[in-house]
């Protein structure tokens, strides 16, 4: 999915920049690939590993022509960020975050 060089990734107007119908995937800014995982472990290993070695790159060639890489985490599409989506009332997918561990719990009723 293609990104504009303006692109918001938190805050009121975010963007969506994968896939609504992916739960969790990792976006490699830099080459603009998106990457599917099954749970938010997952994407959060495959970033954090990514993220490594994209510093690695950069510590071994800091020259002005090696790319910029970053990897994302993306929950439905958008950047993830646990108190980002807090703030858009949204579930975190923390298994472990005690606010939606409890509002899991709750049954919701029709509608909701």
């Amino acid at each position: 999915m293609s990104t504009s060089t303006r692109t918001r990734l938190f805050g009121p107007d975010r963007q969506r920049i994968g896939y609504e119908d992916q739960e969790w995937a990792v976006w490699i800014l830099g080459i603009d690939d998106i990457h599917p995982h099954g749970s938010l472990a997952e994407a959060l290993e495959s970033a954090a590993e990514h993220n490594a070695c994209f510093a690695d790159l950069r510590l071994q060639d800091p020259s002005q022509y090696t790319p910029v890489l970053h990897a994302v985490v993306l929950h439905h599409g958008y950047a993830w960020n646990r108190a980002v989506e807090h703030q858009h009332g949204l579930d975190c997918g923390h298994p472990d975050c005690i606010p939606c561990s409890f509002d899991r719990a709750v049954p919701k009723a029709a509608g909701q």
